[in-house]
Order: structure tokens, then sequence, then C-alpha cells
């Protein structure tokens, strides 16, 4: 080889080494940065559904208390379950969800200091697709509680949330408590129906949307009452409380759907609101 031609050829190969040597540090700090962000991904979406969990039962365990000062407050302020079933009622289900008893304690605390004329106020307002929803509300200041949930809807775009009223209408307001369908005859339900002195049985899902069962309906604050009659009687409840049952439902496309549920969880969410109705086929 002439002289030429091996300075060419050192030349050439240094080069090679060099941009070689490059790619394989580039490659090896790629892959140092993505196994360190690959790990720092899977912390992020541990603790982000950690704090799922964690809301999720807040609103679980924010939902109980509320109970509990219904259950209170519905039955003569009376706090001892062993003379108030629907309170007895409530605490077993608090056991089941393992409420801390500290919370436990501070909700009947609060029933107790809660002044007398605590009661039920409804609010409404018209959500998308034209939809009519209801927000009911367990509140000792109306005033106070209606200025608390118009602040809230205005930061989505609701326009204002009015005072029960037209809207209510539209609604009958039953109490209801839930046991599976399987193996439970009609003709067994409606017998079940009038021992444990309901008004009416139908068949209907599950609030979990999955499960076929019996509801049984009654007055808006026999639903304590009659899951105890149920219980009694070796039956699980799967689901109970009071609802708004519309008596005309209005069919909604896909996105207007999404965004109802969007906004009926937001609510459901609030301090002092036991729930949201909506006439959404």
């Amino acid at each position: 080889m002439s002289v030429v031609n091996l300075v060419r050829y050192c030349s050439v190969t240094s080069r090679l080494s060099y941009f070689t040597a490059r790619s394989l540090l580039t490659v090896e700090s790629t892959n140092c940065d993505a196994r360190r962000h690959a790990g720092h991904a899977h912390w992020q979406n541990i603790a982000k559904t950690k704090s799922a969990n964690d809301q999720l039962k807040g609103r679980v365990i924010g939902k109980l208390s509320s109970k509990i000062v219904t259950a209170i407050k519905l039955n003569g302020n009376i706090v001892d379950p062993q003379y108030n079933a629907v309170l007895r009622s409530v605490l077993e289900e608090c056991r089941k969800n393992n409420m801390p008893k500290e919370t436990i304690d501070r909700s009947i605390k609060r029933a107790i200091a809660q002044k007398d004329n605590t009661k039920q106020a409804i609010y409404e307002f018209v959500g998308p697709g034209r939809a009519f929803c209801v927000i009911e509300t367990m509140t000792d200041n109306p005033k106070r509680t209606y200025n608390y949930l118009n602040k809230s809807a205005a930061k989505i775009g609701i326009p204002e949330i009015a005072k029960g009223g037209q809207i209510a209408e539209f609604f009958d307001q039953r109490g209801y408590a839930c046991i599976e369908k399987a193996n439970i005859t009609e003709e067994k339900a409606t017998e079940l129906a009038i021992e444990i002195n309901a008004e009416e049985v139908i068949e209907s899902i599950d609030d979990d949307g999955v499960r076929e069962v019996w509801k049984f309906l009654g007055p808006p604050a026999f639903y304590g009452q009659m899951k105890v009659n149920l219980t009694q009687r070796g039956h699980n409840v799967t689901c109970d409380g009071s609802e708004f049952i519309p008596k005309v439902t209005v069919p909604l496309n896909e996105r207007d759907k999404v965004l109802l549920r969007q906004i009926v969880a937001m609510f459901e969410e609030l301090d002092s609101v036991e729930g949201v109705h909506t006439n959404a086929a």
C-alpha cells in the first residue's frame, strides 16, 4: 500500500471510529435516559392511581358521613343504633367500607351539633341536550348552599342553578332498596314488597350498572327501613337511597352524555350534596 493510500485509510478509519463512538455513546445515554424516565413514569402512574383511589375512597366516606347525619336527623335525632334501625344499617355499611371510627364519631357529633332546621333543599338546572337535572342536598342554610352551588356551576359554564320548582315537577321522589334478582320470581318479589311495606317493586339495574335487581320503592325517607326489613329476612341489599324518578326521559347524543356524566360527578363531590338526578335516557 502506498503512503498516500495508507494516510487516506487511517483518516477514514479514525472518522468511522469517531462517529461509531459517538453513536454508541448516544445510544447508551438514550437507553439510560429511557430507563430512568420509564422508572419515573412508573412511579407517576402509581402515584396517580393511588391519588385516584384516595379520591374515590374520600367521596365514598363523604357520602357515608352524610348518610349518618341524615339517618339521625330524619329519625328523631336518635344516635343509639339499638333504637335507630336506619342508623344501624348505615353504620354496618360504614364498617364494610372501612370507614375510620373517628370519622364515624365526628359525623354523629356533627348531626347532634347541627340545628334542628337541617332539611332537604332541592336545586335544579338544565344540562347538555336540554336534560333536566335536580340536585338533592341536606342543609341548615339553603341560601349559603345555593350560592355555593352557583359558584361551582360557574366554573364549568353552567349559567345558573335555580331553586327547586318547575324542573322538580317532572320527577317523582322515591326511596329505594335493591336486592339481586337471581332466584327470586316476580311473585316472590311482590310478596316481599308487601311484607316490608314497600309501595312498589320493579325490575331494574343496580347502581353499579351491571347486576339485574328487584328495586323496592317507597317514601323518600323510608329507604333505610326497607333495607333493614330486607336484611332481617336474609336478603343482601346491593344499594339503597333516595332518587328522583323522571316522568319523561330525554335522549342524548354521545357527546352530551359524556358532558352530563362529568357535570354530575363534579356536583356529587360537593359538600351537602346527597345526589344528582337527571331525566336523560
